[in-house]
């Protein structure tokens, strides 16, 4: 494995700390770090591209490894989900946790629901409805 210089130390730049400090305002995760993962979790659901977040200006909230990612579940999901990312799983967390942040904000502020938003980001349930072909007519 190729040797390389990932981030120890992750966090977000004022306007990613300003959409999670107005998320954590409304009572829908237990903790700052619960909403982080989630965003992150989010953004890959949907898509977004790493790219589209700020390539600089972040502010340190979280250790990598050691705090937000204490069993290598983001490390190891964004290496399956974009192998191109897999030597820096923690610069593309970071950015992937801004933008969904700033878009978690946005739709909540739109008077979306957490759960609507968050099962439209799930995609189409795997499961036939009964009644369909495929569910047994």
């Amino acid at each position: 494995m190729a040797e390389f210089d990932e981030k120890k130390q992750i966090g977000l730049t004022p306007v990613g700390a300003n959409a999670l400090a107005e998320i954590m305002e409304l009572d829908l995760f237990a903790s700052e770090s619960d909403a982080y993962r989630s965003a992150i979790a989010y953004s890959l659901s949907k898509g977004f591209s790493p790219e589209e977040a700020p390539a600089g200006g972040y502010t340190t909230k979280y250790n990598a490894a050691g705090g937000i990612d204490n069993y290598g579940e983001i490390r190891d999901l964004i290496s399956i989900l974009r192998p191109e990312d897999e030597h820096r799983p923690y610069v593309i967390a970071e950015r992937l946790a801004e933008i969904g942040l700033i878009d978690l904000a946005s739709r909540l502020r739109n008077h979306e629901s957490l759960s609507g938003i968050l099962t439209e980001a799930q995609g189409p349930s795997p499961v036939p409805e009964v009644g369909t072909a495929a569910g047994g007519q």
